[in-house]
């Protein structure tokens, strides 16, 4: 973490943050102090009589890298040539969907996968795309499908989302899918 601290007599600019930020914006603030209308305090050569310098006040900059608190908002498209349908001798995609009956939004995620790449045979499947299926099959979005893909990935193993344009199934998710799912329900 790179640290800038400039105090012209308490015209102070404070900067934190990575080297290339804290490089910027002390090339902005060098700029600005250069300009001709800018007059150091207590400039030695000056007499006192009147005030005839100008202070800059500190200098607020947004560090892009910080966060910021707020969402990122979301939004996708429906794919409108994605065939989910009974064609060619596949499944339609709510008659496998219903088979499996995945209870949560990393299931419904891997099953989605699953059938876009092994029954739909969609090569580059995206985020749009599963949310083409979570509509078709009229069940609610995740708030953050794109959270949601990342953490089925990396805390259930079941899809690859190494590129989020080309989302895979594993193993482990294939297992899932062909083995695991509908959950068997424990007997009384």
């Amino acid at each position: 973490m790179t640290k800038l601290k400039i105090d012209l007599r308490s015209g102070i600019l404070e900067v934190e943050g990575e080297e290339a930020f804290v490089r910027e914006v002390y090339q902005d603030y060098k700029d600005k102090v250069s300009q001709d209308n800018f007059t150091p305090i207590n400039e030695p050569d000056r007499e006192e009589t009147e005030p005839t310098t100008t202070r800059t006040k500190p200098h607020k900059v947004k560090n892009n890298n910080a966060k910021t608190g707020s969402k990122r908002k979301e939004s996708y498209q429906i794919v409108k040539d994605l065939e989910l349908s009974v064609k060619g001798g596949k499944e339609a995609l709510k008659s496998f969907y219903a088979k499996k009956v995945p209870t949560s939004a990393m299931q419904r995620n891997a099953v989605f996968v699953y059938y876009l790449e092994k029954v739909a045979k969609v090569n580059g499947v995206g985020v749009n795309h599963i949310y083409t299926c979570y509509k078709d099959v009229n069940e609610k979005v995740p708030g953050a499908l794109r959270q949601s893909l990342l953490d089925t990935s990396f805390k259930k193993g079941w899809i690859d989302t190494k590129s989020m344009e080309g989302i895979t199934i594993t193993t482990h998710g294939e297992n899932l899918v062909e083995h695991e799912l509908p959950s068997k329900k424990e007997e009384k």
